[in-house]
């Protein structure tokens, strides 16, 4: 049985938020009155976590929330797909995302998340990454591919336009793995 594989290079996004109960928000928000802080800085730093002692939360991937990530329209973006072991396309963002063609090379969907509508209240974490944002992998049955049986799910967030998932026939890939570095992070609350 074949195999597809989607490597998804280059700059990424992460835009998390965060879910707080009402106590744990209270007991954060004394902390940060204590350092004269206030609680998106303090998410951000790593010791914070440390002097909190609670073992369920050890670091900011440990908090509840709501994620969507996904692949940068920038010129060091691309995706790689493979079919039975051999890469049978590679394309750069400029061109899954140019909108200037008389008929489209590829099926966009906009993705539904919570950045559909105008952000809710609550504390948002917005990261940008480099690297290897994804690579996932489904078996098919079929011995040829097509590339109109892809589906690019695309979403916006501020002015950045980025891909967030891939899916082939309607089916979602299974996540192998990924290799990235944070190169910038914020943190901030809507109230």
């Amino acid at each position: 049985m074949p195999k597809i594989k989607i490597n998804t290079f280059g700059e990424g996004i992460e835009i998390r938020q965060l879910h707080l109960d009402s106590d744990t928000y209270q007991h954060w928000q004394t902390i940060a009155i204590k350092k004269n802080r206030n609680i998106p800085d303090l998410i951000l730093d790593p010791f914070f976590y440390f002097g909190l002692k609670d073992k369920k939360i050890n670091k900011l991937e440990d908090i509840e929330a709501n994620l969507i990530s996904g692949m940068l329209n920038t010129p060091k973006s691309q995706i790689e797909i493979w079919f039975d072991r051999r890469k049978v396309m590679k394309i750069p963002s400029h061109e899954l995302f140019n909108k200037l063609v008389l008929y489209p090379l590829f099926n966009l969907e906009p993705a539904a998340s919570f950045l559909s509508e105008e952000l809710t209240k609550g504390i948002y974490v917005v990261q940008k990454t480099i690297g290897l944002l994804n690579s996932v992998q489904l078996k098919v049955d079929s011995p040829q591919l097509d590339i109109h049986d892809f589906t690019f799910k695309t979403a916006k967030f501020e002015n950045l336009q980025f891909s967030s998932e891939i899916t082939y026939q309607n089916q979602s890939l299974h996540f192998i793995k990924n290799d990235t570095m944070v190169t910038y992070q914020t943190a901030f609350e809507i109230f």
